[in-house]
């Protein structure tokens, strides 16, 4: 593969490139809703981000997986759209990336109500290695190209990796001086609170339940809405949706809003019975 025989040259190192065809690039953004509103200079900033991130770290297949130079692009290319508005190093923990056709097994401890440790075994779509592996389904990554599906796999857990970077996966990412960190701590704790609260009493919530999980799904599951649906995460916590904005230095409502207005116009015509 292309992207392999880059990094057997380059050894991986950061300042290395894969050179992906702007055309190809540009079809790859049409077609992916987290992508699809991004103007051209973004576009453009993706690629090279995205190059950068292929050239860095090796991709490999696993159960059975055909890794093609196009999947890996994809993938790459969803990796990066959170640091676009900041910097390819907030992703240097991400080391490798592993790759499995379909939801993978794990292996992993639960604690019952009393106290007794089990041995389970589950299905995952993606995992946030603390070694420094990202392991993806490459057919939930693919199950994305639906855009009414809220969740993006890859953004997920490359929000577990950003939120680690402060040394804890706990919800609370290094933030800013621009950044008002009580007041980030007090609005996310409150809907945090809020969206258990419903979910304990049974009642359907606005967004993806399993963000009621702990702090660090919460803060994975908001980064999905952010990108994949904002409109969802705004009308959840419009709060939420403005701490987001400022930490990613993006903002996915401002994209949408010529494509809304162009829908709702062309909604304006004549009625036929």
């Amino acid at each position: 593969m292309l992207w392999q025989t880059l990094r057997r040259l380059f050894g991986g190192h950061s300042s290395a490139s894969v050179d992906i065809p702007v055309e190809t690039w540009r079809r790859l953004c049409a077609e992916q809703p987290e992508l699809a509103d991004l103007c051209d200079e973004e576009v453009e900033r993706l690629r090279q981000l995205a190059g950068r991130f292929l050239a860095g770290r090796p991709f490999y297949a696993a159960g059975g997986m055909d890794l093609s130079d196009a999947a890996q692009m994809r993938i790459a290319a969803l990796a990066v759209l959170p640091v676009l508005g900041l910097d390819l190093g907030w992703l240097d923990s991400i080391r490798s990336v592993v790759v499995y056709p379909d939801a993978f097994e794990v292996d992993h401890e639960e604690i019952d109500e009393s106290g007794v440790v089990h041995e389970v075994r589950d299905l995952r779509a993606g995992e946030a290695w603390s070694h420094g592996t990202l392991v993806l389904s490459w057919a939930d990554v693919q199950a994305g190209l639906d855009p009414e599906m809220a969740t993006s796999v890859v953004v997920h857990e490359v929000a577990h990796f950003i939120d680690g970077a402060n040394g804890a996966e706990n919800g609370f990412p290094p933030l800013g001086k621009h950044h008002d960190r009580v007041r980030w701590t007090a609005d996310f704790q409150a809907a945090f609170d809020r969206l258990a609260a419903v979910v304990d009493a049974g009642d359907e919530p606005l967004i993806d339940p399993y963000a009621a999980t702990n702090p660090a799904e919460f803060f994975a599951v908001l980064s999905e809405y952010f990108f994949r649906l904002p409109e969802v995460l705004s009308d959840f916590d419009p709060s939420l949706y403005r701490h987001l904005a400022r930490f990613y230095a993006q903002d996915p409502l401002a994209r949408m809003a010529p494509r809304i207005d162009r829908k709702a116009a062309g909604n304006n015509g004549p009625s036929r019975a």
